[in-house]
């Protein structure tokens, strides 16, 4: 236990900063209440740093169902370590992100293929420093029809849609792509599977890339910046604490979420290992606070699940009436198994 207390202190000591250096912090992009199982939204570093070999995920959050048209996101992400045994000091990952989100009557869409990358140099056996690098092509468009509603079509008194909008869209101008890159590092403490510690941070939109509807417009998607904690301690046979944190900053937008877990191992047999997460996590936003999510995860030999719902507290109250909503992870590791050394066969019988 004293091995972890200095590692579990820097742990919270960096969740404390970060709470602290947030206030003035931004986010636009997609963005998930268990950021912690959405490892490369966040920060392409994080590509192949987990315990285990293959990871294959997915996310899905649905939120605001009273507004006429809910929000909803998608993501789905497979990332791999490529070791190579005559190189036990480094390592290469890669990986592979879809990511979907719809909003508003518009039916404003964005789909995004990313792929990323991460090369790992061990400093010793418990100290790990990565870095990352990640592209994407993505495409924003929206519907247009009757249910966009336009100032033209107000007729002093009320809302009347045979009225013309006004607005042109015979171009067909209702969607455009744009590339874009993005790199983050990561330093990564392990003691084993159950203790350890990753602080990054990334930068996303690097090349600032074309944002805009209008062909002979110029706005620039600005820059999305993230740090990230995420922490792990044992702290029985039974029971470990996880310690989470996220800040995100992007133009005027701004979000950051402490999240706090335990662990409980309720089954530690090999080949039947039962892991219960239970907490929740925090959305801070100008000083306030903007939600609580209660969590509870369920971890079942390799297969992962975690369930939560955001219960929205800010002032946008038609969402508060029916709160937030619900979001789900999935996670499935597999770990390869490693060869037998050579050995020299008994020649007893």
């Amino acid at each position: 236990m004293s091995k972890i207390i200095l590692p579990m202190k820097i742990s919270i000591l960096s969740l404390v900063l970060f709470l602290a250096l947030s206030s003035g912090l931004f986010g636009q992009d997609i963005h998930y209440s268990q950021f912690f199982n959405s490892a490369l939204n966040k920060n392409p570093a994080l590509t192949g740093i987990f315990n285990g070999d293959i990871r294959i995920g997915a996310n899905y959050k649905h939120q605001w169902y009273s507004v006429p048209v809910p929000y909803l996101t998608f993501s789905g992400y497979y990332d791999q370590k490529f070791l190579n045994p005559k190189n036990p000091d480094h390592f290469w990952s890669g990986g592979a992100l879809v990511n979907y989100d719809q909003a508003g009557d518009s039916r404003m869409t964005l789909m995004q293929l990313a792929l990323s990358g991460s090369f790992t140099y061990l400093l010793n056996k418990n100290n790990l420093l990565t870095a990352g690098l990640q592209g994407s092509l993505a495409h924003r468009s929206f519907k247009y029809g009757s249910n966009l509603r336009w100032h033209n079509q107000f007729d002093g008194v009320m809302f009347n849609g045979q009225i013309p909008s006004g607005e042109d869209f015979d171009d067909g101008r209702n969607g455009f792509g744009f590339v874009s890159f993005g790199g983050g590092l990561n330093y990564r403490w392990q003691q084993s599977a159950r203790t350890n510690v990753n602080i990054g941070g990334a930068i996303y939109h690097i090349n600032t890339p074309q944002h805009t509807f209008f062909e002979d417009g110029s706005i620039e998607r600005p820059n999305r910046f993230t740090i990230n904690i995420n922490s792990s301690f044992q702290l029985s046979d039974g029971v470990d604490i996880q310690i989470h944190g996220l800040a995100q900053f992007q133009g005027p937008a701004h979000e950051y979420v402490p999240a706090l877990l335990l662990s409980l191992h309720l089954d530690r047999q090999r080949g039947k290992e039962l892991r219960m997460d239970i907490g929740g996590m925090v959305r801070l936003n100008d000083e306030e606070m903007d939600a609580i999510i209660p969590m509870v995860g369920f971890d079942f030999k390799n297969w992962y699940v975690g369930l939560s719902y955001d219960i929205n507290l800010s002032e946008f109250e038609i969402a508060t009436d029916n709160y937030g909503g619900p979001e789900i992870s999935f996670m499935y590791r597999i770990t390869n198994v490693k060869p037998l050394n050579n050995f020299k066969t008994c020649p007893i019988f």
